[in-house]
């Protein structure tokens, strides 16, 4: 099956959507993908290849959400363990 036959046969409970034309379908498809398609990526910031890849590909900088995790304390380690083992 291609793509716009999965679409069509995942909709098709939906009688509007046996109206769609290719193009619709195809747009309904990317909006999907859009919105709940996510991709976590890891890299290492240390080096010059960090630098050469944000350069290349400014994206990463503008269109992504960043979280820096460092190591953490030995105290709050301590401290989340014995939160969660409490009970």
């Amino acid at each position: 099956m291609n793509l716009m036959e999965n679409m069509r046969d995942a909709n098709k409970n939906d009688r509007e959507y046996k109206n769609h034309t290719d193009n619709d379908v195809w747009l309904d498809f990317a909006t999907k993908c859009k919105n709940n398609v996510h991709i976590a990526l890891a890299m290492s910031y240390i080096g010059d290849m960090f630098k050469t890849r944000l350069k290349k590909f400014p994206s990463l900088v503008n269109c992504c959400a960043i979280d820096w995790f460092l190591s953490w304390p030995e105290e709050a380690l301590k401290s989340v363990a014995e939160y969660m083992m409490k009970d």
